[in-house]
């Protein structure tokens, strides 16, 4: 594992930031159409605008998912500069946090599954924001996200469970598989309507953390299925370097030791206890975490 930390000015140093971590870790940069690969893994980096824009692709040209996911300006909070930096770089599973106006975290993720027998890439890519504007701010629970409006944000990886309603296509979604199960290229579902099987999944034992005994959070593992037919799933990534938490006593930031293992710990988005379960309309996501595997200093 390779651990890169700085700070950054603007979209387009985030983006150099993260491209020189991975080039040095090898990944493959093409300039020219601006897309990072290595082996099957295909992702175009853009800088659009205030947003940094992530696409996955089956190939260096082709084979888009759905939609591109990004991290950059939620509800009415902009990203203000400079932003501090954290990169993750593992050998199939990529992870940037970055952190502003002292208690907000965004973040964005990539890389290839290793769940056995998938048809497809396994190329998977997920961050804060879909392509949706996200004006409303966050709507986030400990089973679900995104609905109730097309420009609220859900931002959890695999977390969104929202369809859209009117036309817009999985506005809420920012999370992408390319399993090709059911020969469906990238999609998580059956039917438009929907939702990725993730946060549904672990909800129960979400809603359980932190224990009473002594207040700790077990770190539960990150995981999407597809929905298929006849309501039926099946499991298409489980992510080695990275967990599902709680931050109720945890800082945003914190190292946690489990046996030999370091961990850091980060919110969502933006860490409230007052309302620990998530919001309809805020600017936080409660208690509702994760943690990335740590090497660094």
């Amino acid at each position: 594992m390779a651990y890169f930390y700085g700070s950054a000015v603007a979209m387009a140093g985030l983006r150099t930031a993260l491209v020189d971590a991975c080039t040095a870790n090898g990944w493959s940069w093409d300039a020219d159409s601006e897309v990072l690969s290595k082996g099957a893994m295909y992702l175009r980096l853009q800088v659009v605008g205030d947003y940094l824009v992530l696409l996955g692709r089956t190939a260096s040209g082709s084979g888009d998912a759905p939609n591109a996911v990004r991290i950059g300006q939620l509800g009415s909070t902009p990203v203000t500069w400079p932003v501090t930096y954290e990169i993750f770089v593992f050998e199939d599973e990529v992870f940037m946090t970055i952190n502003y106006s002292i208690d907000y975290y965004q973040w964005c993720m990539f890389g290839r599954s290793k769940v056995a027998g998938l048809p497809g890439t396994g190329m998977f890519v997920s961050a804060s924001l879909s392509h949706q504007a996200a004006s409303n701010g966050v709507q986030i629970s400990t089973s679900s996200g995104g609905a109730g409006g097309l420009s609220k944000a859900c931002p959890a990886a695999f977390w969104a469970t929202s369809g859209s309603t009117s036309g817009t296509y999985r506005a809420h979604y920012n999370s992408w598989i390319h399993s090709d199960i059911d020969g469906q290229g990238w999609l998580l579902s059956q039917a438009i309507a929907d939702g990725a099987v993730g946060a549904a999944a672990m909800s129960p034992l979400v809603t359980l953390l932190p224990n009473n005994w002594n207040s700790e959070a077990v770190l539960l593992p990150l995981r999407a299925w597809k929905t298929r037919a006849s309501s039926k799933v099946s499991l298409v990534l489980e992510l080695e370097y990275a967990r599902v938490t709680r931050v109720d006593f945890f800082d945003p930031g914190q190292v946690i030791e489990l046996g030999p293992d370091r961990w850091k710990v980060f919110p969502w988005y933006r860490k409230s206890t007052s309302e620990r379960n998530g919001t309809t309309t805020g600017d936080h996501t409660g208690t509702l975490g994760w943690a990335i595997r740590y090497e660094g200093p």
